[in-house]
């Protein structure tokens, strides 16, 4: 498919790697736009899909005429830029994947994070356990500032030093963790939001010693009070950054060496903008793969009518976004401005730093299905790119995705013809059916009924899955949900649509013509943005003399 608009000589790309299929926008050199789409992991084929996808399109589209062949490193000189989403800190996060991590922390604190704020996931839970920490081990630094007001009242907000950390000491502690191959550190003072220089300190000798790989300053990840979710943000930094420097070596790898120096290559933050890879931080990725299809449907699906001559005659609909993709559903409101969060919990990890308002259910086109005991389940697990559903001709398990087929709601004439050995195959109705007839004979509760009423039964309930995180969206928070417009996007968003919005008492359903790409398509369209953070002991009050809070507003 391609569009065509203006263009500046060079390939732009926008790729978001999923759980399942990695999507791709590209502006070509002449300005003409085209999508692609292939499985994120795929090892008999090729090692990174990002690059992979990349290298396809070059190879077809090349105004030279040149060849790209798999195997070599991809020519960057007609690169001008490549925007990415990703799941790798996400995926780290909830599978406990990140780097091996030591805590350096103010001395009589070693135990802080570990006792955390004392909140219960759920209360009504008697078996609930406290959440693990992400760090292995912990050293105590002894330092301590105190405000100067503590000792005189009448001087104004400064910080004396009670006691500066000794630098042996430091090198001695920092030693101990380098010698039972702890690479990563996460450094927490409880006073460095307002004096960071221990913090300093201790991060330059660290340096110094050449035995980290990472080192998390919490000043620098997040320069607020409250040591508790600063200590748990700049663990998180420390404990995911190295997992995305890591994938981003394995992705640079399939290029040549004017990646870096002549492309720009911009990740998508939780926070729905763009920073430049160099300042992309694990605490800053958790929902870098979904925010973009936020400010894909923001930016497409929200808009008001107008009458012939130009006038608005409504407000727009406010929108609910829903993202169905192979592994998870991702659904999210917008009404003119993006809904943000700044205080989440991922996995047991509180993690205060903007993010998009995105809620999560573990139901997508490859989200695996079983009868228990007579009952219809989807999921949670799922079949990923890899195996994948028994369609992908990969001897992989029943899932969502194989009940479309058999329905009829995915047409493997019309869908990507990727699959096989030689990546030229149709999805596999037959197969697809045969998993589902099996599945009646081997349970009792299924008997006499036909294989399309056994896979309408399994949709019918991940449907029912994927409404309740809407409705908390909407209903819960005391909007009314058939007062809303429902976008539908994602690989398996629209085959859903219509049974979604007529549960919901939605009338209204925008599909837009890069749906199954469409967090990639957001991508391209999202802007570049730098967050600040800084401590302010003011008074909340107008000052006509200048200094005061509203200067900082503003």
């Amino acid at each position: 498919m391609a569009v065509t608009t203006t263009g500046d000589g060079k390939f732009h790309f926008a790729v978001d790697r999923g759980g399942t299929f990695t999507d791709l926008h590209c502006t070509l050199h002449d300005g003409r736009e085209i999508v692609s789409k292939l499985l994120s992991v795929d090892p008999s084929n090729y090692d990174d899909a990002p690059t992979e996808g990349i290298r396809r399109i070059l190879d077809e589209y090349d105004p030279t005429g040149k060849k790209h062949p798999r195997g070599q490193a991809v020519d960057t000189s007609l690169i001008g830029s490549i925007r990415m989403g990703t799941t790798v800190a996400t995926n780290a996060l909830l599978e406990r994947e990140g780097e091996r991590m030591g805590l350096v922390i103010t001395k009589g604190f070693k135990d802080l994070l570990q006792i955390n704020n004392q909140t219960r996931s759920d209360i009504f839970d008697l078996t609930c356990a406290a959440p693990k920490v992400l760090y292995e081990q912990v050293v105590e630094i002894d330092e301590r500032v105190m405000l100067a007001e503590f000792f005189d009242e009448g001087k104004s907000e400064k910080v004396i030093p009670v006691r500066v950390p000794d630098e042996d000491a430091i090198r001695t502690s920092l030693q101990s963790l380098a010698d039972k191959g702890i690479k990563s550190l996460a450094i927490v003072f409880l006073h460095s939001y307002v004096y960071p220089e221990h913090e300093i300190l201790v991060g330059n000798i660290a340096k110094s010693m050449n035995c980290f790989t990472q080192i998390s300053l919490s000043h620098e990840v997040m320069s607020m009070v409250k040591i508790v979710p600063r200590g748990h943000t700049v663990s998180a930094a420390a404990y995911l950054t190295p997992k995305i420097t890591e994938y981003l070596a394995g992705f640079t790898k399939g290029f040549d060496s004017g990646l870096m120096s002549n492309v720009r290559l911009d990740f998508m933050k939780s926070d729905g903008g763009l920073t430049p890879v160099n300042d992309f931080g694990g605490h800053q990725a958790i929902l870098s793969g979904p925010a973009g299809g936020v400010v894909g449907y923001a930016k497409t699906s929200y808009r008001p009518s107008f009458d012939k001559d130009g006038n608005e005659t409504t407000k727009p609909l406010p929108v609910i976004g829903f993202d169905m993709g192979g592994t998870s559903t991702d659904v999210s409101r917008y009404d003119g401005s993006l809904e943000h969060v700044f205080e989440t919990t991922t996995a047991g990890v509180s993690i205060q730093a903007a993010q998009l308002d995105i809620h999560t259910v573990a139901a997508g086109g490859g989200s695996r299905l079983f009868l228990q005991n007579g009952l219809f389940v989807v999921g949670p697990e799922s079949a990923k790119a890899h195996p994948g559903p028994i369609c992908y001709r990969k001897n992989g398990y029943l899932a969502v995705t194989d009940a479309n087929v058999v329905l009829g709601r995915v047409i493997p004439d019309h869908f990507p013809h990727i699959f096989g050995p030689n990546e030229d195959e149709p999805l596999d109705l037959d197969g697809a059916r045969e998993a589902f007839q099996q599945l009646k004979i081997e349970n009792e509760e299924t008997k006499g009924r036909s294989v399309e009423e056994l896979a309408y039964g399994f949709i019918q309930v991940a449907n029912e899955a994927m409404c309740r995180p809407i409705r908390n969206l909407t209903q819960m928070r005391g909007f009314d949900i058939q007062k809303h417009a429902l976008a539908c996007f994602g690989g398996a968003g629209p085959q859903h649509a219509c049974a979604m919005a007529r549960a919901l008492g939605i009338k209204k359903v925008y599909v837009h013509r890069y749906g199954g790409i469409l967090s990639a398509y957001g991508l391209s369209m999202a802007d570049a943005v730098v967050e600040e953070q800084e401590p302010a002991k003011l008074v909340y009050a107008v000052s006509k003399s200048g200094g005061g809070f509203d200067e900082k507003l503003d």
